[in-house]
């Protein structure tokens, strides 16, 4: 297990696809034991920016740094042997198979030759229960709910002993007594030094549960601040790049005399 805090460093983050520029020079850091709130709305680049983290894309120039050392992942194994794990917002789970088998998919312990679906069942179900879903580990997936599978993606994530935990928009499908549950285990992944992204539209979450909001608007970097010097009004300004109230104007006072333009008569 991967005891150890990871900090993180993005230097003139850059990434392409084809002809589209997505990241334009992304620089910051990310510190170990602290919630991160990371902002932005859709199409900002915060997504596209944690999949270079967690190893699923490649980045097209810049520098991505983990404890000091220039990273370019091949995989998202080669991220997670530095216990950097992506929860998906869009589940990445094999219906057919059971709960066990997924959160040791790509991962299977071995007993000489041999699959160890003992200890696999039985550290599935330690995960499960850290996340609150009590269902048996040997259940299918195609039978579990859609709240279910979010709490099955964050229990694969705890099996595999995250040290930088990505969360996006991890309560959508969850009841609020689950994302109680969550709110409590993301607290206790703090105290124990793991760092953790949580990538919401729910201000009054981040709000909640982070330390500190980092903003992305059009690719770019915009803003960083304690979380507890920022409204929620202010947050949500800095996502969109101009007061809120000026995307709203004030609609202009229906008129009280004159003739009108339209009069409808008789109508049925």
């Amino acid at each position: 297990m991967n005891t150890q805090g990871v900090a993180v460093a993005f230097d003139n983050v850059v990434k392409a696809f084809g002809p589209v520029q997505v990241l334009h020079g992304v620089s910051f850091d990310l510190a170990p034991g602290r919630v991160y709130g990371l902002l932005g709305e859709n199409g900002a680049g915060k997504s596209t920016l944690m999949k270079i983290l967690a190893g699923y894309e490649p980045l097209t120039g810049g520098e991505l740094r983990v404890n000091g050392q220039a990273q370019q992942f091949r995989s998202s194994r080669d991220a997670e042997a530095l216990g950097i794990v992506l929860i998906h917002q869009e589940f990445n789970l094999a219906e057919d198979l059971s709960v066990a088998d997924n959160i040791f998919l790509g991962h299977e312990k071995r007993k000489g030759l041999f699959l160890d679906d003992r200890a696999m069942r039985a550290e599935a179900a330690a995960a499960l229960a850290q996340v609150g879903l009590a269902v048996d580990p040997a259940t299918k997936v195609r039978r579990l709910i859609v709240a279910e599978k979010q709490l099955v993606e964050i229990a694969k994530a705890m099996a595999r002993h995250a040290r930088l935990l990505i969360m996006d928009e991890p309560t959508a499908t969850l009841t609020p007594g689950e994302t109680e549950r969550l709110f409590g285990l993301i607290a206790q992944l703090r105290a124990e030094g793991v760092t953790i992204v949580y990538i919401s539209h729910k201000l009054d979450e981040v709000e909640r549960v982070t330390d500190e909001v980092i903003v992305m608007r059009d690719g770019r970097f915009v803003a960083r601040a304690p979380t507890h010097e920022l409204t929620r009004h202010q947050m949500a300004n800095l996502m969109v790049g101009r007061e809120i109230a000026d995307l709203y104007p004030p609609r202009d006072p229906m008129p009280t005399g004159g003739v009108p333009a339209l009069r409808v008569q008789d109508f049925s």
